[in-house]
This record gives C-alpha cells, structure tokens and sequence, in this order.
C-alpha cells in the first residue's frame, strides 16, 4: 500500500525530505503548481536519486471549462487548451488530438505511467459524464496502439456518489477498458479540513466504487487528495493514495483548488495522531499532554510512533516546537506506518477490514476518554467522523457479503 506526495504549491525539499525518510513510495505530480522546466529537472532527479520512486503526474486537464480558474503554470504546457467550452468536447476529433497531446507530453518528460486527461464529473447521468468516458475510452485506444501503461484519470463530485444506480453503470462502463489503473480525485462538498464525508450512502458508494475496480476487476487504483481517510480506501482495494501538506492538497473542492483564492489565514499547526485516527491542533495536544500527565495517563496512547514524538515527549510544549515543517513530514510519517500497522495481512480483504474495524472502535474509545476530561477540541479534532466510517464500512460489508 503505497502513499504518495501529493504535490502542492510551495515544494521546496518538502518531497525528498520525505523520500530520504522512507515515508512516501510516489509522487503525484503538479503542472498547474510547477513551471514545466522545474518538472522536467525534478523527474530526473527523482529518477536517478530515488529509482524506486512512483511517479504519476496528473494533467489537470479539467482546469480547461473553468473560465475563472486559476490554472498558474499549466498555460506553459503544451498539451493544455486553454479555457475551452463543454461544446467543444463534442467531437471525437478533438477529444482524440486532447488525449494524445496529454499522453505524449508525458512520454517526452520520461515517465513509464501516464495519466489521461479528464474534466469534472458533477453527476453521472450528465452529458459530462460520458464526455468523460469518451476521454477516458480514447486514451485507452492511444495508449494500447502506442504501448503506453496507462492510469485512467476520473474526476467527480462527492454528490454523485449519492445515486447508487447511476454509480454502477458508470462502473460498468468502466470495467471494459483496456488500461493500467485508475487515479480518481474526489471534489469534497465543503472545504471544511476533516476526515468526514458527506453521508454514509456516498461513502458506501465511493467504497463499492473502488473495490469494484480493484478486487473484482484487477485494476490499480491511487486515490489522489485524500488524507486519513484514504487508510478506507486502502482497505478495500486501493494500492495507494496521495496527500500534501496544506490542507488544500489533502481535500479536494473546486472552490480551493480550481476558484480563484480569496486569502484566508494560514492553516495552523497540527498533529496527526493514527490511534484516533484524526489529526488534533498542536495547542489541543498542550492541553492533552497536561491532563494526561496530571492523570498519570500515557501519553502513547494517542501518538502514532513517527519518529517525531521525541520532539513531544523532550516535555517542551507542542504548541511552542511544533512548526508546518514537522507537522508535514509527521503526518506523512503516520500514515505510512498506519498502512503497514493496521493491515497486518494486506493481501486479504477481510482481515483488512477486519483490522480498521477494530482500530475504529479503539479510537472511538479513545475520543470517550477525552471526553470525560477537561478537553475542548475544535470541530475537525473531534471523532464524530468515526461513526460514519464504521456505518459505511458495516455496510460495505453486508453489501458485499464480506
């Protein structure tokens, strides 16, 4: 189970920081952040520095139908149109010059997996959802001519997960091609930081969605802009999933990403903590450090064992040494012990669950000792999203008869 860099602005030594220590196995690359020379020099030092390296870059292509959108670097890249019209995706000439534009960009920067180009997907029974399928059927027929392995890249909205009926025909339609894997990105309802979803019944759906191509039909799938909750999505099938180190490479919506920015504050420093399977403010951990010290509670039971929590128990305060530097590289820490830790046997789908279900429970225990103590935790610290990924998880399994 691979964890991948999602690439945001701000790079700097952020990634190889996170290559040296063994904690990221890819790299979802971005054009839209990079000026196309940057990538060029940064694939090849990858490539020579870190062979192992997966990496996978994500043409952003749906950028494209947004007239205010802010797309940065990608107007240097060749294969980029520039801001189009849905209309203009009627013709299979055009979808066909797209794609293979897309693709053999990526083959002249050296890359061995590339990734087609997509737009967003509000609902699967709209013209745009099979304007996507066409993109994705074209690739597919350049890819298998030219003897390109292929990632389909499918880009929808977290509401269109809601419709069971029309999730599974475009699943159908889906398990026909000729590919490698599939990258999905999910555009989130809220920008809200946390790790809930919109209801049990999308993430039911979402579940089913990459189970449905990984297990049964054997596709890769890298799940791109998640966060812990990419560790479900691991669980049932997917190889990998991608985060970042803002908030806005962690949760895709189009208002952060795709929208014109209208500023805010920068996000303040947290830390992720796997056995409760969130992440809390580090001036939250403060106070949690206190009470539990005052208890003579260990403090172990809610650090997740990166290889950052000397800094925590050297008994200065959190919220004092914990910068936006650490806390990145803390959180990729975690999650790529959590895949290994949780999943003892990764192979099985059902210890897999299995095995999240119980770490779920003892995180729910977890948050019940919290709540018996002094603690107030802000909204996106609290484990309310726990119940709705047991609920989906349960149901996932009744569904599937797992």
């Amino acid at each position: 189970m691979k964890l991948f860099a999602q690439q945001g602005y701000g790079k700097g030594d952020k990634i190889n920081t996170g290559l040296e220590g063994e904690f990221l196995d890819g790299i979802i690359l971005s054009p839209r952040d990079e000026k196309p020379a940057k990538i060029r020099s940064f694939i090849k030092e990858i490539q020579t520095e870190y062979p192992d390296t997966e990496l996978l870059f994500d043409p952003q292509f749906y950028y494209a139908l947004y007239i205010d959108s802010t797309s940065k670097n990608l107007d240097e890249c060749s294969y980029y149109p520039g801001n189009i019209t849905l209309s203009s995706l009627r013709s299979f000439r055009r979808l066909h010059d797209y794609a293979l534009a897309t693709l053999e960009y990526q083959e002249q920067l050296g890359l061995n997996k590339l990734v087609s180009p997509n737009i967003l997907v509000p609902n699967f029974s709209d013209r745009q959802a099979q304007i996507a399928l066409s993109l994705a059927e074209e690739s597919a027929i350049i890819a298998k001519e030219k003897g390109f392995s292929l990632y389909v890249s499918l880009v929808f909205s977290e509401s269109a997960l809601n419709e069971t009926r029309n999730v599974n025909d475009f699943l159908n339609e889906l398990s026909t091609l000729d590919v490698a894997g599939y990258y999905i990105t999910i555009d989130r309802k809220t920008p809200d930081y946390n790790q809930d979803f919109e209801s049990e019944t999308s993430l039911v759906n979402l579940l089913t969605f990459i189970y449905s191509l990984s297990e049964i039909n054997e596709y890769k799938v890298i799940m791109g802009y998640s966060d812990i909750i990419g560790l479900l999505y691991t669980a049932v099938g997917a190889s990998g999933f991608g985060t970042g180190w803002y908030n806005s490479s962690r949760k895709f919506t189009v208002q952060q990403r795709i929208l014109p920015s209208t500023g805010g504050r920068l996000p303040r420093e947290r830390y992720t903590s796997i056995p409760l399977l969130n992440t809390v403010l580090a001036s939250e951990l403060d106070i949690i450090q206190s009470q539990f010290n005052r208890r003579g509670l260990p403090l172990d039971d809610i650090l997740s064992n990166s290889g950052y929590e000397h800094i925590i128990k050297a008994g200065s305060s959190p919220s004092d040494t914990w910068s936006r530097g650490i806390s990145h590289l803390q959180h990729w820490s975690s999650l790529k012990n959590a895949t290994e830790i949780i999943f003892s046997n990764p192979s099985d789908i059902s210890d897999r669950l299995d095995e999240l279900a119980i770490h779920i429970e003892t995180a729910k225990a977890k948050y019940q000792l919290l709540s018996s103590l002094p603690i107030q935790l802000e909204k996106a610290s609290q484990g309310n999203h726990l119940i709705t990924w047991s609920n989906a998880l349960q149901s996932f399994r009744d569904l599937h008869h797992i």
